[in-house]
């Protein structure tokens, strides 16, 4: 038995269905049974697929497509204009920390290592400045006496040199008579006429007769005259900035001095510095150098070990659920047997997004004033940078938190 469909269109020239699998052997001996009947039957059916009818686009279904679309895109860019026009607050609140320390013995295995000595030095410009006044050269005369009595030459006579250089007596000079075949003679104190260097005059540049029976000379120089100028020094803060560097310089160098196991740092102990400088404050000098020598022993450990340990201690000072640690915790070794840590940090409140909608709903429309009030009152807000009367809608307003 074989049918057509006739359809209003003439179909697509479509792939012919294939025909259901004949029946087995073993079904074809009843040739009788109804149901085999059907199922034959039904085999031999031409089937075609179905057709979607084509709609008739009209200028009606035009109009009504150009209309929800404009409803959709007016209804967006609503809701757009009104996020751009409406106006939002950014608030941005400085969170209090609460600083925290706690000193207790961690279980952590450590491995003592042996002292390692390291040395460092270092360079600048001098930048104090220094002033030298200008000093009196001194010496000393002798005065020849031929006479055979004492001859007596007060103190504060004058002499001139032959290079034109004063002298002044501090003494009085009491020369005794001669003793022939020697003049008798004494030597006194003098200094320079003038200050300065041009005093430090040369031996026998005063050789003077003061009369036919009394001779004056200075048989050595005379020293210690200086002029007055002004040098490059050192200063109390070219030692401190020095020393501040080597220091930490040193330190730097201890954390790879020690021989050590993969994961594993070393934490110096038992330290000794000597910082040595080659010139002293107010010195005259260009540059100074400070040598900095340090000795210290150490112990090995676990870094990972003792990261974990220590943030675990320090969470017990924990002020709230909603707290979190700000930063890095800070060890400090105090003893090694037991290892004994104090440990150092500071917890700040979590703004979870739950809190931050809750604030912005309590300061709507809220003046700045009232706005801080209600902010700090909160506990965890040192301030908060409010410039204007707050939005009435609390979905406007934003907050950016910094740690304080």
């Amino acid at each position: 038995m074989q049918t057509t469909e006739n359809e209003e269109k003439q179909l697509p020239a479509d792939p012919q269905s294939q025909p259901l699998n004949p029946v087995s052997p073993a079904q074809e001996e009843d040739e009788d049974d109804p149901e085999q009947i059907f199922i034959r039957a039904v085999a031999e059916i031409d089937t075609q697929p179905l057709v979607r009818k084509k709609r008739n686009y009209s200028f009606r279904h035009f109009v009504e497509d150009v209309f929800c679309l404009s409803m959709i895109f007016m209804g967006v860019a609503g809701i757009i204009w009104q996020c751009i026009t409406y106006p939002h607050m950014l608030i941005i609140l400085y969170e209090k920390t609460m600083p925290a320390q706690v000193t207790t013995t961690l279980d952590l295995p450590i491995r003592n290592l042996a002292p390692v000595t390291l040395t460092r030095y270092a360079t600048i410009a001098t930048t104090g400045q220094g002033h030298q006044t200008a000093t009196t050269a001194t010496g000393q005369v002798t005065f020849y006496n031929g006479l055979s009595i004492e001859q007596i030459v007060p103190a504060g006579t004058k002499l001139t040199g032959s290079d034109g250089e004063q002298i002044i007596t501090d003494q009085t000079a009491l020369i005794p008579p001669n003793a022939p075949p020697e003049d008798g003679y004494v030597t006194v104190s003098a200094h320079a006429f003038h200050t300065g260097s041009a005093g430090n005059i040369k031996g026998f540049d005063v050789v003077i007769a003061l009369s036919s029976s009394l001779t004056v000379k200075n048989l050595s120089v005379f020293t210690g005259g200086r002029d007055a100028r002004t040098f490059k020094a050192v200063a109390a803060k070219d030692l401190q900035t020095l020393t501040s560097i080597l220091n930490e310089t040193v330190s730097q160098a201890f954390t790879t001095a020690f021989p050590l196991r993969p994961g594993e740092e070393a934490l110096p102990t038992n330290c000794h510095t000597t910082n040595t400088p080659n010139h002293q404050i107010e010195d005259e000098a260009a540059s100074v150098t400070v040598t900095t020598v340090k000795t210290c022993s150490a112990v090995a450990y676990n870094s990972q070990k003792l990261s974990h340990l220590a943030i675990a201690a320090f969470t017990k000072t924990r002020p709230g659920a909603n707290y979190h640690i700000v930063g890095s915790v800070q060890t400090s070794l105090l003893n090694v047997t037991p290892l004994t840590v104090a440990l150092s940090g500071k917890w700040a409140y979590t703004f979870s997004q739950d809190y931050q909608d809750y604030l912005a709903e309590k300061i709507a429309g809220k003046t700045p004033a009232q706005a801080q009030k209600l902010l700090l009152h909160t506990g965890v807000i040192s301030y908060a940078s409010i410039t204007s009367t707050l939005p009435p809608v609390g979905m406007y307003i934003n907050f950016l938190v910094l740690v304080s």
